[in-house]
């Protein structure tokens, strides 16, 4: 969420860098540090110091039914997202042979679409609703839409009293996606797969074999069919209504947003007076405890063209149709699109609350570059200094487990602290995490580094999403978050791209010791002098060889390390690598690489602290009170 984002493990994104904003999602707030004097007006305010001392299941019985259908299409779109990203570096540089720069820079345009899909989809749903944006995004051919509609999805379908704690479980919901997402890849990656004989192979390619990371992402898009399946039936527009009357906002928020419901209710309902009374009337007493109901928006009814007794034969229905269709008319309509979407941006633009949002989103950059670390330079590092049966994915997954279950008791234990209390020292405990990689690199290290990761992801990473788009006007929460986004248009493919380059000089692939689709020269063999030769090897002497064990691919000649071939009478011992460590004149600098990753994430909670008091809101606090007096 992200994410993603800003991150999100985002689709994002999402991303990428799992931004925050895309990977992970929420709207929390914490009416101790309210910026404005019309948060400090909101009703029950006691709401939320209950709803933290509440057990688990309590306040899990409270969520709607409508949240429970966001959280299964999430889930299912999120083991599209993570699954495919969690192997997508290994796929294109052993599969498809790219160089690591080449994979860092392909994999940089992919975050920076995914950003502007995105962006797409999150106005979508402002504009269109979650239905009709969610089952547009869910056809396989745009399925990079759906990275902020659940987002907005999910803060439409709570309040400020449940609001951190649903976003809690949405981040467990989505992070056990991704843990059966590594599982899965571990456990297929290391099989070759024969494709049944029924298949055409001028269809194939020619191939035989599916290799275990071609079935893996097969099968993530089946999640993405199964998640439109539950879209078409479950999924439909609705939101909170209050089960009493709130209070309109005052002032400035007032004026730049009219729409805005100051009950800590999202999006305020589209209905008119006697349809909200009937609402009302009918709430049940359990709704009437909890101070709220969910309704299905009702839709949007265009109005006729024309006024003519004849909507169908009369004349001048038949002129204002033929007005309506004319380039004319559509250009107009576009330019007060435009116009509409210019006013919007520049009210957002106008509000401090979001050059705040912004601000903590730039901090963060390098912090949550380690999402992307553990996407691209984990794999790489595991698999090249260890070989192909080390268990990178599962060391990867976690995260993932880490996640699925922190967020929501971190949630319940903290909602009644400081933002930023909590923030912090997860910031600083994830920033440290690399210091034993950057010492001793290993797998125990590998471990440790993820782990402590993870534990400070889940400490500031949700607070942190919560904290941003509770700052979002109502209505206006889309576009609030895609304007967040921006950034990482600029910040996408550098990320990535550092990633390659990290990997290219300091722990490179060894393309001399491995078959075409990346499987080690691991097992030897004797091949006879004509063998040999007609692979270009020069010699009369039967040979000592290396192949691919899982491939049959024999490495000799071409582009192979000539010392993967010796004579059987030589006293010389051949080893057949099973790793790039043992491939032939092979360097690995991987204690820089990660000392790098180090220096980098410590720099974040450093800005952040920096920059508390504007963070915060004490300097508009202050020229407020400067002001009264």
């Amino acid at each position: 969420m992200e994410a993603s984002a800003n991150s999100v493990r985002s689709p994002t994104s999402s991303a990428l860098l799992r931004e925050p904003l895309l990977k992970s999602s929420g709207s929390k707030v914490t009416l101790r540090i309210a910026s404005s004097s019309s948060q400090s007006k909101l009703p029950k305010i006691d709401d939320e110091e209950r709803a933290a001392a509440k057990s688990f299941v309590q306040q899990l019985r409270q969520l709607p039914n409508e949240v429970y259908v966001v959280l299964l299409v999430d889930f299912l779109n999120s083991y599209r997202s993570f699954g495919f990203r969690a192997v997508q570096y290994q796929y294109l540089t052993n599969v498809f042979g790219l160089s690591d720069l080449e994979a860092g820079s392909l994999l940089g345009m992919q975050a920076w679409l995914l950003v502007v899909f995105g962006i797409l989809g999150a106005m979508l749903v402002d504009a269109f609703g979650v239905r009709a944006t969610a089952l547009s995004a869910l056809s396989v051919s745009v399925a990079v839409l759906s990275t902020s509609i659940y987002t907005v999805a999910l803060k439409k379908l709570t309040t400020r009293a449940n609001r951190a704690f649903a976003f809690g479980i949405q981040y467990g919901v989505f992070n056990l996606s991704g843990a059966l997402a590594d599982v899965a890849a571990d456990m297929l990656r290391p099989h070759d797969f024969k494709l049944p004989d029924w298949l055409p192979r001028s269809v194939l390619g020619g191939y035989t074999h599916m290799s275990g990371l071609r079935v893996h992402v097969l099968v993530t898009w089946f999640a993405v069919l199964a998640a439109l399946a539950v879209v078409v039936p479950l999924l439909f527009d609705s939101m909170v209504v209050p089960t009493e009357e709130t209070d309109r906002p005052e002032g400035r928020a007032a004026a730049a947003f009219p729409t805005s419901s100051s009950g800590g209710y999202s999006s305020p309902p589209p209905f008119t007076p006697a349809e909200l009374a009937s609402l009302r009337d009918r709430a049940t007493a359990e709704e009437r405890t909890r101070g709220f109901l969910i309704a299905r928006a009702p839709k949007a009814k265009p109005p006729l063209p024309s006024l003519a007794p004849s909507p169908i034969f009369g004349r001048a229905n038949v002129e204002a149709l033929e007005k309506a269709t004319s380039p004319k008319s559509w250009l107009a309509a576009a330019s007060a699109s435009l116009l509409r979407a210019a006013e919007n941006i520049r009210d957002l633009c106008a509000l401090r609350e979001f050059w705040r949002a912004l601000w903590l989103s730039i901090c963060l950059i390098l912090l949550s570059k380690q999402w992307g670390d553990m996407d691209q330079l984990l794999p790489a590092f595991l698999e090249r200094h260890f070989g192909v049966n080390s268990p990178i994915f599962t060391i990867h997954s976690i995260n993932m487990w880490v996640c699925m279950v922190g967020p929501s008791v971190a949630a319940s234990l903290t909602a009644h602290l400081d933002d930023f209390r909590v923030m912090l020292p997860g910031m600083w405990l994830m920033a440290f995490s690399p210091v034993w990689l950057a010492y001793d690199p290993g797998i125990p290290a590998s471990i440790t580094w993820v782990f402590l990761l993870s534990v400070g992801e889940v400490i500031w990473s949700p607070r942190q999403s919560a904290w941003v788009a509770n700052l979002a006007p109502d209505g206006r929460e889309g576009v609030f978050l895609a304007l967040l986004s921006l950034k990482t248009l600029v910040t996408a493919l550098p990320s990535t791209m550092l990633n390659g380059w990290l990997n290219m000089h300091f722990q490179p692939n060894c393309e001399s010791c491995r078959d075409t689709i990346g499987h080690f020269c691991s097992e030897s063999l004797n091949i006879s002098a004509g063998d040999a030769q007609s692979l270009g090897v020069n010699t009369a002497v039967p040979m000592h060889a290396c192949r691919a064990e899982e491939s049959g691919h024999l490495c000799v000649g071409g582009d192979f390390s000539p010392r993967l071939v010796t004579p059987l009478d030589s006293s010389s011992f051949l080893q057949c690598p099973s790793t790039c460590v043992e491939c032939p004149g092979w360097e690995s600098h991987a204690s820089e690489m990660w000392f790098i990753v180090l220096i980098c994430s410590i720099s974040s909670p450093l800005m952040v602290s920096l920059s508390l008091r504007f963070l915060r809101g004490e300097d508009d606090k202050a020229t407020s009170a400067c002001r009264i007096e």
